[in-house]
């Protein structure tokens, strides 16, 4: 009897043995379903740049501080400007001048070609009649010819002032816009990341000056694989570790995945086998410290109920 009741407890202690073995050599799912990849940190970033060539007089900020938006962070030199601005300035009221010249001297002609064509038609009556000579009649139609002529050429005198003034307009605008472009202020509010020049330097037209980035519009671009990017859902949370924050962890979304693949992860030169693409996937953080950078690599686990453990 205390045979069969030891040799029944052997028994037991194999199958339960077997029983373990058989979960511990099963295929798991990890218990928070949980799809790791790698990723960089990404912002948005705002390269301030002149729109003209000049030497800087003064730069207000340096790497590493904060900007607002709307402050200003470089003033360029600003002397040659203000004399163009003035002289353009200058030629603009003599231009307006000389249109209000030329529109009283066509006035002028108006009242003198009106006069002339009166002294025509009554001379023509008169001349019907043979009160008065054809000599006289001839005057008053030269006078007339010549009053009409007068007009057309003050006329042509109006049009070529009011392009005048149009012109100087313009040259006053462009004038107002390059002394404006002395002055370079931040688009956005953030972190001065890169500081190209310094102050005395010549900057040329175009040429990045101060480069801000907005640390509270960060996110995370990680390339996954296509086996794995159907697993992934907009609006899924994900959580995000740095290195250089290696006992911080941030929260984020996605909130963006392409629909089209990009470079071939792998070359897989089995015959009958496409290569691997892999799909751009924007995981927005929120991060209100600040604290992250572009640049960083971070690892991004993606956790919502559909991902499973990708083998």
């Amino acid at each position: 009897m205390k045979k069969n009741k030891s040799g029944l407890i052997v028994l037991l202690i194999i199958v339960f043995l077997f029983v373990l073995a058989l979960i511990y050599l099963m295929p798991k799912k990890t218990a928070k379903r949980i799809f790791q990849t790698t990723g960089i940190v990404e912002a948005t970033e705002v390269n301030l740049s002149s729109k003209i060539t000049e030497r800087i007089k003064a730069l207000n900020f340096k790497e590493g501080d904060y900007v607002k938006e709307g402050e200003v962070v470089c003033k360029l030199d600003d002397e040659k400007r203000i004399a163009e601005y003035t002289q353009a300035e200058a030629n603009f009221e003599v231009s307006k001048a000389n249109l209000v010249t030329v529109r009283a001297e066509v006035k002028k002609v108006e009242v003198k070609l009106e006069d002339a064509k009166r002294d025509l038609d009554r001379l023509s009556k008169l001349f019907e009649k043979n009160l008065v000579s054809q000599n006289d009649q001839d005057k008053a139609k030269t006078n007339y010819d010549l009053a009409l002529a007068d007009l057309n050429k003050a006329k042509a005198q109006e049009i070529l002032a009011q392009a005048n003034v149009k012109q100087s307009e313009a040259a006053l605008n462009l004038a107002k816009e390059n002394l404006k472009d002395t002055v370079i202020i931040s688009t956005i509010s953030g972190l001065i990341t890169l500081k190209a020049f310094e102050a005395g330097e010549m900057v040329p037209l175009g040429a990045t000056i101060i480069t801000i980035v907005d640390t509270k519009d960060i996110w995370v671009r990680a390339d996954v694989e296509e086996t794995a990017v159907a697993k992934i859902k907009l609006e899924s949370t994900a959580y995000i570790k740095v290195d250089a924050f290696p006992n911080e962890e941030f929260k984020g979304r996605v909130v963006e995945i392409n629909s089209e693949g990009e470079f071939a992860t792998q070359r897989d030169v089995r015959r009958g086998k496409q290569d691997l693409k892999t799909f751009r996937v924007k995981v927005k953080i929120d991060e209100p410290k600040g604290i992250l950078k572009p640049g960083m690599s971070a690892q991004v686990k993606f956790t919502p109920l559909e991902i499973d453990t990708i083998k």
